[in-house]
């Protein structure tokens, strides 16, 4: 079964990778229109005056949009954290916890930057449902580890 500290870890994780996602999509997808609205000032070439090197300014623009590489960084440190946690908790119910709540936070946080659902009375289902799923196997997983406790119990009693 997975300790409170190890469940904040867990929703952690899923906080930093779900909450990320909408973040990176947005800031690429500023970053696209920005070059459909400046592809003149793109076709710009700097040259080290030999011809040998030349870096348009998209590049170096990709390299300055915020709005993609601090996500990425936040949602890295996620990753970090999810590996030390995994090195220490049940792989069966760390993956699904992380992964769902990944999704939950990722809807929710779509939704309070403004991006429009197609059909949000599925949404609310699909997060109602992968909650309860995240829930059984929570639930499920403290009755094997109890059932296996028993099982122990009443062979030591017998030796």
């Amino acid at each position: 079964m997975v300790n409170a500290r190890e469940a904040l870890a867990l929703l952690l994780v899923g906080a930093l990778w779900g909450c990320t996602n909408p973040f990176m999509r947005q800031g690429s997808e500023d970053g696209k229109e920005s070059r459909q609205n400046n592809s003149d000032k793109n076709e710009t070439k700097i040259s080290d005056g030999t011809g040998k090197t030349k870096i348009t300014l998209e590049s170096i623009s990709r390299l300055a949009r915020v709005k993609v590489w601090l996500p990425y960084i936040i949602n890295q440190f996620g990753s970090l954290l999810y590996y030390k946690v995994l090195a220490s908790s049940n792989l069966t119910l760390s993956v699904p916890i992380c992964n769902a709540t990944a999704m939950v936070f990722s809807s929710i946080t779509s939704v309070l930057l403004g991006e429009k659902l197609n059909h949000p009375g599925k949404a609310v289902l699909g997060v109602i449902l992968v909650l309860s799923g995240v829930a059984i196997c929570m639930y499920s997983s403290g009755e094997r580890l109890k059932a296996e406790d028993r099982s122990v119990k009443s062979w030591n009693e017998e030796l």
